[in-house]
């Protein structure tokens, strides 16, 4: 999360704080070495010893960095600090963490309390006397120059389900470098006395001749479940290969899956890989992406682990020999098994055989006419199966499409042919042109990733402008645009199942009727248009640009429609607070909570936000109902569309 230091804005909320005789002590910074063995922590809640998530696992898109402590889906359970020292950081976001709390130890190291119902007396009346400055609930700030002392098991929050997800803590320890690492590597445990299970292994190929059960794709298959291990079978492959395994754990209690905390691939008996999930950085925490197999997490949901390191892949998680645990085996058959570990030491083993035979490669045979063509609307290249270096287009379709590399021979366009699909090599030009339809054409354009890019299409009216870094690995990345209505365009960038390291920058020219619509933003869209994403949008020049998160399908489209609210009312906390909730809600860009205004019998408050039940929340500290109530709503959304609602309501 982004932070910011004390600035002159807070000097009002830090002359209240310091009036309202909260104590200061000094505590070490930092220490010269940090050894997380050393350090004695308690548990941080009485909520549950339970957990409903582990240290490592899948997130979205990065690594899951603490454990979530289970609270039973409720709210209000008492908050401890886990060992002593000053509070360094706090923060209320209506996403991500929400409330959260940062302490900083004596040698350096921190641990972190997030999804927060309410902070303890004390610091709530230090995070009231900052947003109340300005009437923003939200905030993010680090106060480590306040020295504001923390005792080891003093009652610090309650635990909620502030920002994202369901009633649970995320409890999380970081070095004093701010890296989080593994809560169990200190004395904290909890009772697990239960193996792992595999569901799925992936065989994924390394080259465009490599090709498992005679095809050139990813090749999944799910376990029989033995008395002891899980049993895979045999797989025949050819060419370079990486196998991949989906795999959970579970602690006593609980029926959560977790995931495994280390992984091994022995080869004929010797061990080629090995991952162990300790400890990692933030920028490094994206890797998640190519850490599991990108395309099976975003099209099924299930997080295949590689064994194998892959390009770009600089996470400090494994030990191999050989080729980086990539399988190069000579022909013949292989005895492979697969070991899985959770943290208390249960293990379970998963076995298979690989049947290696020598590479048979079928030229595709493919007409030097290809102008002649007949070409067909029915092509999708987002459902061809995209590789870095190769594209497999299915065979019926390749019959209906001209494919011709630019500013190379077209005898350097390399084809093969796999079952029924046609295996394009993308690697031998730095350019390939694709049309699929008479009106339809688009350009493969190769991405280094040390190198910055730039992608326009064919009517030069949308351009994509990747910097260096952008990619983990090289790959050939495609843009096309098509026009929905005046008002309303939709940008594709494939194939969307190439894993993105950072944002980049996407720029699209608007005509004179789009220019006048100033609600145009870029969304972020599924592919059935269900879903929207706003991305926050900037005009220059008559173009529309936005920093895009990742490949895949975009929407330009207005917002005329202002939030909806519905009929307030007022409620008591569980800690007695009094609080007045409002239903809602702005399914398109989303409320702008800096903007957004409540007013209770005359009275400014904050404008709090429930993501969970999509209400604002009306919160002014010793608020007490009257038996009936004014109620004033003034909620606007992030492209400036107005909603006003009054009402009276009882106690």
């Amino acid at each position: 999360m982004k932070k910011n230091n004390v600035t002159s804005w807070h000097l009002i909320a830090i002359f209240l704080f310091l009036f309202l005789g909260i104590s200061f002590s000094a505590c070490a910074q930092d220490s010269t070495s940090f050894y997380p063995k050393d350090a004695t922590y308690l548990w941080p809640t009485d909520a549950s010893h339970h957990l409903t998530s582990t240290f490592g696992e899948t997130r979205t898109g990065h690594f899951h960095a603490g454990l979530d402590i289970k609270t039973w889906g409720h709210r209000g359970y008492p908050i401890y600090a886990t060992r002593s020292g000053e509070l360094y950081r706090m923060a209320i976001q209506p996403d991500g963490y929400g409330r959260v709390l940062y302490l900083r130890h004596d040698d350096g190291s921190f641990s972190v309390y997030a999804h927060l119902l309410r902070f303890n007396h004390q610091f709530q009346q230090l995070a009231d006397s900052i947003r109340f400055t300005d009437y923003d609930p939200f905030f993010d700030i680090v106060l480590d120059s306040l020295h504001i002392h923390v005792k080891k098991g003093e009652k610090i929050a309650l635990s909620g389900a502030s920002g994202d997800g369901a009633p649970h803590l995320h409890f999380e320890l970081r070095t004093p470098k701010e890296h989080p690492f593994n809560p169990f590597l200190t004395n904290l445990k909890v009772k697990d006395t239960i193996s792992p299970t595999f569901t799925g292994l992936a065989v994924v190929p390394l080259s465009i001749k490599s090709k498992i059960e005679h095809k050139n794709r990813i090749y999944t298959r799910r376990p029989r479940r033995k008395k002891n291990f899980a049993d895979f079978g045999t797989i025949k492959i050819s060419g370079p290969v990486g196998l991949a395994a989906d795999v959970y754990d579970r602690a006593n209690g609980v029926h959560n899956a977790f995931a495994a905390y280390k992984l091994s691939l022995s080869v004929d008996g010797q061990q080629v890989f090995q991952s162990k999930v300790n400890e990692f950085s933030y920028p490094e925490t994206e890797q998640l992406q190519v850490d599991r197999i990108y395309s099976l997490l975003k099209s099924t949901g299930h997080a295949y682990q590689r064994l194998y390191i892959a390009d770009g892949n600089t996470l400090p998680f494994y030990k191999t020999s050989g080729d980086d645990g990539r399988l190069r085996l000579a022909p013949g058959r292989h005895n492979i098994v697969i070991k899985a570990a959770d943290f208390f030491g249960n293990t379970r083993m998963a076995r298979l055989t690989l049947i290696k035979t020598r590479n048979k490669v079928e030229t595709a045979s493919v007409s030097q006419s290809m102008d002649s063509k007949k070409l067909s609307g029915s092509v999708n290249p987002r459902d061809w199966h995209w590789f870095n270096n190769w594209v497999n287009i299915p065979a019926r379709e390749f019959k209906h499409i001209i494919i011709k590399p630019l500013h190379t021979s077209p005898t350097s366009l390399v084809r093969f042919r796999n079952r029924n699909n046609i295996s394009v090599d993308l690697s031998r030009s730095p350019q390939i042109y694709f049309r699929t339809s008479p009106g339809n054409f688009f350009i493969a354009k190769r991405v280094y990733p040390h190198q910055s890019a730039n992608l326009v299409t064919p009517d030069g009216q949308a351009r994509a402008s990747f910097s260096a870094g952008t990619f983990y690995d090289t790959t050939s990345v495609a843009i096309k645009k098509r026009e929905l209505s005046p008002h309303s365009m939709q940008i594709k960038l494939f194939p969307a199942t190439h894993p993105v390291k950072k944002s980049f920058l996407v720029s699209v020219k608007l005509d004179s009727v789009q220019q006048a619509d100033s609600t145009l933003s870029f969304y972020k869209t599924s592919p059935d248009d269900e879903k929207y994403e706003y991305l926050k949008s900037q005009r220059k020049n008559h173009h529309l640009t936005a920093e895009f998160p990742s490949l895949g399908q975009y929407t330009i489209l207005g917002d005329h429609k202002p939030p909806r609210l519905g009929p307030p009312r007022v409620a008591k906390t569980p800690d007695g607070r009094w609080l007045v909730y409002i239903p809602a809600q702005d399914k398109r860009s989303g409320l702008d909570f800096h903007k957004t205004k409540i007013f209770v019998n005359g009275v400014r408050g904050l404008p709090e936000y429930d993501p969970e039940h999509h209400r604002l929340v009306y919160y002014l500290p010793g608020f007490t109902p009257k038996k009936t109530n004014s109620v004033k709503v003034i909620a606007f959304d992030k492209e400036g569309n107005r909603s006003e609602k009054k009402a009276v309501i009882p106690r």
